[in-house]
C-alpha cells in the first residue's frame, strides 16, 4: 500500500460490497483502500465446501479470493463517487505462483490488490499477492472485465 493508502476500522460491511454470500463469501474484512488497491483479510473455514481433508484451502481457490478483493476495490472506489456498486467478471490469470499447495483452515490471511491496468471499456488488470503471517503465498496478475451495461454483456455472450 502507498502513502496514501486510508487504513480504517469503519469500512462497510464486505456483505454491502459484494454480491457474494455464504457459501461463496470468501472474504471477511476490508483493511485497507486507496484509489489503486486494497487489502483484505480472509479466514480459510476448515469446514467450507473447498476445504481438503486437512481442512486447508486448496491454493487454485487463491484466485477467487483475489477476484473478491478487487470487487471489493471497485465496489469502494465506485460508493466513494456516489455509485453503487456493479457487477464486474473475472477472466483470469495466466500465472498462479504459489509457495504452498494450500491456506491453512482458521488462520487468516491478507489478500493484496492493486490495479495495474484500467481503460475505458472496463478491461483491468490486478497484481494480487496473498500473505499469511508476513510471508507472501501466492501472487498472480488477475483480469477482469466491467461492462458499462452488464446486462447487455450478458446478452452478447449467450448469442
Amino acid at each position: 500500500m502507498t502513502a496514501n493508502t486510508i487504513v480504517s476500522e469503519s469500512w462497510p460491511p464486505i456483505d454491502e460490497l459484494l454480491p457474494h454470500r455464504p457459501p461463496m463469501l470468501l472474504v471477511d474484512e476490508v483493511t485497507s483502500h486507496n484509489a489503486t488497491s486494497i487489502c483484505v483479510r480472509a479466514t480459510p473455514d476448515a469446514h467450507a465446501w473447498y476445504a481438503d481433508a486437512r481442512g486447508d484451502m486448496p491454493v487454485h481457490i487463491v484466485i477467487e479470493l483475489m477476484a473478491q478483493a478487487i470487487a471489493a476495490h471497485e465496489a469502494l472506489t465506485r460508493r466513494m463517487s456516489g455509485l453503487p456498486p456493479a457487477p464486474g467478471v473475472l477472466l483470469g490469470t495466466r500465472r498462479l505462483e504459489a509457495s504452498a499447495p494450500s491456506l491453512r483452515g482458521g488462520r487468516p490471511v491478507l489478500v493484496h490488490a492493486e490495479c495495474v491496468l484500467r481503460d475505458d471499456a472496463g478491461n483491468g488488470a490486478y497484481d494480487c499477492r496473498i500473505e499469511s503471517e508476513g510471508q507472501s503465498i501466492a501472487s498472480a496478475t488477475i483480469k477482469v472485465h466491467q461492462p458499462n451495461d452488464f446486462s447487455a454483456f450478458l446478452l452478447e455472450q449467450l448469442t
